[in-house]
């Protein structure tokens, strides 16, 4: 991911001025699949949720298009923190952390994906 590029913030911190200010709350559903196991919330194919799919799949075009974003997180007063390491995301409780390691995650696919086509099919670069 590159850097500087998603930010999780709390209800009390301002979003910064060149980043778009995203709330987790409008990814309704979002808080039920991040309350379970890290298995199961870490699976994106799995999830039921296509509007919360969608918000993710959103947010990580934003990203992959050099959009920075800031993502309120709705259950932390402070953050200010930019989501690069995720070495212990399973054990994590904030929102705004699981949803930036999500949007990572599916981030790597757009990637991958742009690379295959611009190789003809094939996955090598």
């Amino acid at each position: 991911m590159k850097k500087d590029y998603i930010k999780i913030i709390g209800n009390k911190e301002e979003a910064r001025e060149e980043a778009l200010l995203r709330y987790l709350i409008e990814a309704e559903g979002f808080q039920d699949i991040l309350d379970k196991d890290f298995e199961e919330w870490s699976n994106f194919d799995s999830w039921e949720n296509i509007g919360v799919q969608q918000w993710i799949f959103a947010r990580a075009l934003e990203v992959y298009k050099g959009k920075k974003i800031d993502i309120k997180c709705g259950c932390c007063e402070y953050i200010n923190s930019l989501e690069t390491d995720f070495k212990k995301i399973n054990k994590q409780k904030c929102y705004g952390r699981k949803s930036a390691y999500m949007i990572e995650k599916v981030l790597g696919e757009i990637v991958l994906a742009a690379a295959k086509r611009e190789s003809d099919g094939t996955y090598s670069a």
